[in-house]
């Protein structure tokens, strides 16, 4: 006579090892890059003034920026 939880329970072995990756396996990561821009103006301006004056940076390549690149969980 079997006591309570004293056998195993039935198993699909081949469902078990298609699936083992998704459940163990390595998490996907995805590549991300932040960039900044960083620049200083007069007021309180809003985002068409700001735009304004990054294409106008751009033009005069005087744009300044930082970069971080990571990864992330997708």
């Amino acid at each position: 006579m079997t006591g309570k939880g004293s056998g195993r329970r039935k198993e699909d072995i081949n469902k078990i090892r298609n699936n083992w990756d998704s459940v163990f396996g390595k998490k996907k990561k995805e590549l991300i890059t932040e960039v900044t821009i960083e620049f200083t103006m007069q007021g309180n301006p809003n985002i068409n003034d700001m735009n304004n004056q990054v294409e106008k940076m751009l033009k005069e390549n005087k744009i300044v920026y930082s970069t971080v690149t990571k990864y992330i969980n997708a």
